[in-house]
């Protein structure tokens, strides 16, 4: 059954669509590898193409899609070896950033790093969504990891490490629908990392930087979320 409610503008439909596909996709609606056919969602949801076309981009970002010339979007085949790829590389990358953004950063992005702690504080992680996380949290996420390394003077490194977290955003959807966040006590990791780097304690807060990436890989790998 469809959920998007027509009578609305393009932006708002656009974002109905995605949720509803990125829902789907998370809770393994999809085989790994299949099809989406843009004409055959434009008349299940009973929007125009351009609406369709630019959910589907948005979820390609994300790492949950492949786009393909001349072939479409397909649903990424995801893999222990690719996982744990991503994450060495994501480990390597965001903590050279992070400490060097240590190093640079003024009091200003210290500002910047508590107000995004705070907002992703009080951003429920799971409301409104089956699986997963929400995307309201999953924004906060995502400004509170780039704010940690926004000082680090490189726009290279800052845009490298984005891509990096979208390519494995899928994975951490997965670990959070592996085991509950509260019980793995996400919420005091990114606490106990904001203090660190406020603190300017380089080696801590590259040691939690690491952990928090490598914990994610362990609850994908333990919550079988990969297969046997």
């Amino acid at each position: 059954m469809c959920v998007v409610t027509a009578g609305r503008g393009e932006h708002t439909l656009t974002e109905e669509v995605y949720r509803v596909i990125r829902s789907e996709l998370l809770s393994g609606a999809y085989k790994p590898g299949a099809p989406l056919r843009v004409p055959a969602l434009r008349e299940r949801f009973s929007v125009s193409m351009s609406v369709i076309r630019e959910a589907l981009i948005r979820l390609s970002e994300q790492g949950l899609l492949t786009a393909l010339p001349k072939q479409g979007f397909r649903v990424r085949a995801l893999s222990l070896e690719d996982l744990e790829d991503l994450t060495n590389l994501r480990i390597l990358v965001e903590t050279r950033a992070l400490e060097t953004s240590i190093e640079r950063g003024d009091s200003r992005w210290e500002g910047d790093v508590l107000s995004a702690h705070h907002v992703l504080q009080s951003t429920p992680p799971s409301e409104g969504v089956a699986t997963g996380t929400s995307p309201e949290w999953d924004a906060a996420h995502a400004t509170f990891h780039d704010t940690l390394v926004a000082a680090c003077g490189s726009p290279r490194l800052i845009e490298f490490t984005r891509k990096l977290r979208d390519s494995a955003e899928v994975y951490r959807q997965l670990a959070a629908s592996a085991s509950s966040y509260e019980e793995r006590g996400v919420a005091l990791e990114h606490r106990n990392l904001m203090d660190a780097t406020l603190a300017r304690d380089t080696e801590a807060a590259v040691a939690l930087l690491s952990g928090h990436l490598q914990k994610t890989c362990d609850a994908v790998v333990a919550g079988g979320g990969l297969g046997s």
